[in-house]
């Protein structure tokens, strides 16, 4: 495993090879669509499944491995890592998501993916204290700058055993700028880090 931080504010961070190649050979063969799901609370209406974890299934097991990670991650990252939660996402036809800057209620994720998908990765932007508007409300922080955001930070290309770790606050904008197409596989492993 890799962790190298994109720059100087240590709060973002690409991710590579967290996966062991024997888990991501079984996750090769299995049939996704197989898979029970549910939706995630606050993204009912978008167009992705949350894959659920069967005991033993391959799923489960990449679940225990990232966890297995959590002194690796947290002196990567300077901090400690407790325990990490895992969802399984698959993104389908017409998946994108609008730049946001998630809740407050979110301190550290990262997002592994595990397929190859053109074109469907997280862009995170440079964003300034003025384009942000604090509201007493769940969301908390709401990007209120150009739609879509223009000043690039950092764009994570969606490949295989590859992706970011974000430590949260008000300035992380990001979001899935581009459409996802129908012959598209776009799954992903989205870990809250407590």
């Amino acid at each position: 495993m890799k962790i190298t931080a994109i720059d100087s504010k240590n709060d973002l961070f690409y991710i590579q090879n967290i996966i062991t190649e024997e888990l991501l050979k079984k996750l090769s063969q299995e049939i996704l669509e197989a898979i029970p799901y549910t939706k995630m609370e606050w993204q009912e209406n978008i167009p992705r499944k949350r894959l659920a974890q069967m005991p033993g299934s391959t799923l489960s097991q990449i679940h225990e491995h990232i966890n297995t990670q959590k002194e690796s991650i947290g002196k990567a990252i300077g901090q400690t890592v407790k325990q990490i939660d895992t969802a399984f996402w698959l993104d389908q036809e017409g998946f994108d998501f609008n730049a946001h800057i998630d809740n407050p209620g979110v301190e550290k994720v990262m997002q592994i993916y595990l397929s190859d998908c053109e074109n469907a990765g997280t862009v995170f932007y440079n964003v300034e204290d003025s384009e942000i508007e604090i509201k007493d409300d769940d969301q908390r922080w709401h990007y209120k700058g150009q739609c879509p955001p223009t000043n690039i930070r950092k764009e994570f290309d969606f490949k295989l055993n590859t992706g970011y770790l974000m430590i949260n606050d008000q300035r992380q904008l990001h979001g899935v700028p581009n459409k996802i197409g129908k012959d598209d596989i776009r799954l992903s492993v989205y870990c809250w880090i407590n």
